[in-house]
């Protein structure tokens, strides 16, 4: 935003003074305009020649090119520092009228004897040609004055759509994420209850020491929304001891994972609702196994596991996991996850980004 504002300004001043420049050579022309379509007004050339019509045309435009610059400035200056109103406007117009009105007044013009005088010194006060100018000059800074507050307005509302946007995007990510922690939380505890009532002490130490690296993952993950695979990676060897476990000999998790790719990135928290999905949804007994397979394909991370659907599985769809990872990945990436169900083996195929600084988390 200060960015915004600071090339607005440099580039306002600038616009400002070549528009000003343009403005006082097409007003010092324009009479040529006049005279053509009014026949019977004087040419320059009707003048006597004299010294003066040298200087009187040089300040010409110098006074006309300071007088669009102060009228510039009435109607650009501020606008990408305070809030542009609806009343905003109308009072830079009413300032530059009165400006103009002075300028008038001041406006140098050279009279049948090749004198340079201001109107204020001279006899008549009304110049139709000295009018012509200052309304000509009035109307296309006036014209340029509110297409310029048009475009301010316009980039202030593109810059601060943006702001919300990425305000809403983290919002939305915290819900997401914030509606995972419990339900993991409580199904650990649930594992760690069982090896209480188990009297299994010693696992149920390392059990808690393991759930103590998941969580901190966890709470780091709350910190930043995009992490690596490598972090991704570690986290799941701590979240696969929780699991081991309670599935000892029945649950196993291969990962495939080449060196070069655990530098790339994805959303935190991805791989272990994607486990979890499996484990909940299939049967996982010691005549019938299950292997979840983590592997990388091109970009793609594919993570597999096969069929083995429950018999009164009352969950089935109503998980937040898939859902949870898919809109991350949406809000996150602007890429979607692949879901493909073969009818043997259910794959998900999760967009990989590119790599990042290598951070340890565990």
């Amino acid at each position: 935003m200060r960015m915004f504002k600071s090339r607005l300004r440099t580039g306002g001043v600038l616009i400002n003074v070549l528009i000003a420049v343009a403005v006082s050579l097409i007003v010092n022309f324009s009479y040529f305009v006049f005279m053509i379509l009014h026949r019977t007004a004087r040419m320059p050339s009707e003048h006597p020649v004299s010294e003066n019509s040298t200087l009187f045309m040089v300040l010409e435009v110098l006074f006309y090119m300071a007088v669009s610059f102060i009228l510039l400035t009435v109607f650009t200056h501020n606008l990408s520092e305070s809030k542009i109103r609806s009343r905003s406007f109308p009072k830079r117009l009413l300032a530059a009228l009165v400006i103009s009105v002075v300028v008038y007044f001041l406006a140098p013009y050279m009279n049948r004897a090749g004198d340079v005088k201001i109107i204020l010194a001279a006899r008549r006060l009304f110049n139709p040609m000295v009018l012509l100018k200052c309304s000509f000059m009035l109307a296309v800074v006036t014209l340029y004055g509110k297409i310029y507050e048009l475009i301010v307005l316009q980039q202030r509302m593109t810059v601060e759509n943006e702001r919300l946007k990425t305000e809403n995007l983290r919002s939305r990510y915290d819900v997401l994420i914030n509606q995972m922690n419990p339900h993991f939380f409580f199904n650990s505890l649930n594992s760690l209850a069982m090896l209480v009532r188990e009297n299994k002490n010693d696992d149920a130490l390392v059990y808690i020491d393991r759930l103590s690296d998941t969580f901190r993952y966890i709470i780091q993950s709350g910190k930043s929304s995009m992490t690596t695979l490598r972090d991704e990676m570690a986290f799941l060897e701590a979240y696969k001891y929780l699991l081991e476990l309670r599935y000892e000999g029945k649950l196993f998790i291969e990962a495939e994972i080449p060196e070069g790719y655990l530098g790339r990135t994805l959303p935190s928290l991805t791989l272990q609702p994607l486990v979890e999905n499996a484990v909940k949804h299939n049967i996982i007994t010691r005549t019938k196994p299950l292997t979840v397979t983590i592997s990388v394909r091109g970009d793609w991370l594919l993570v597999s596991n096969p069929l083995q659907p429950k018999i009164d599985d009352s969950e089935k769809g109503t998980g937040i996991g898939l859902k949870n990872i898919a809109s991350r990945y949406r809000l996150l990436t602007d890429r979607d996850v692949n879901i493909i169900d073969d009818g043997k083996t259910f794959t998900v195929r999760l967009p990989l980004g590119p790599a990042a600084e290598r951070r340890d988390t565990l």
